[in-house]
């Protein structure tokens, strides 16, 4: 089993632009995601096991992260569901572990 990585989100800097993508203003975890991706061509989450919340999960590819200065916005629609699960119950941290995964060349 693949060792994952837990990144913390502080959920006050963590919005939504007028698109529906997730806005990061946590600069540690924008730090953190784009240190991820720059490793690999993919990385993957599950959130939310257990009461109130159901399982979620994403897989963000390296063209859906776009950097604007020290900000990051992933264009990633389940990315967003789980953020968006999160701060509907009140949350103020949440911390979302993410595996890495890179192709293999053939």
């Amino acid at each position: 089993m693949a060792k994952g990585r837990g990144v913390l989100f502080h959920l006050n800097s963590v919005g939504f632009d007028p698109y529906g993508r997730v806005f990061i203003g946590d600069r540690e975890a924008s730090r953190a995601l784009a240190e991820l991706l720059g490793k690999a061509d993919a990385i993957s989450c599950r959130s939310g096991c257990g009461a109130p919340l159901s399982c979620d999960t994403a897989l963000i590819t390296r063209e859906e992260l776009v950097r604007i200065g020290p900000e990051l916005i992933v264009n990633n629609p389940d990315f967003g569901a789980i953020i968006r699960k999160r701060k509907a119950v009140g949350a103020e941290e949440a911390v979302i572990v993410f595996n890495v995964y890179r192709e293999l060349a053939d």
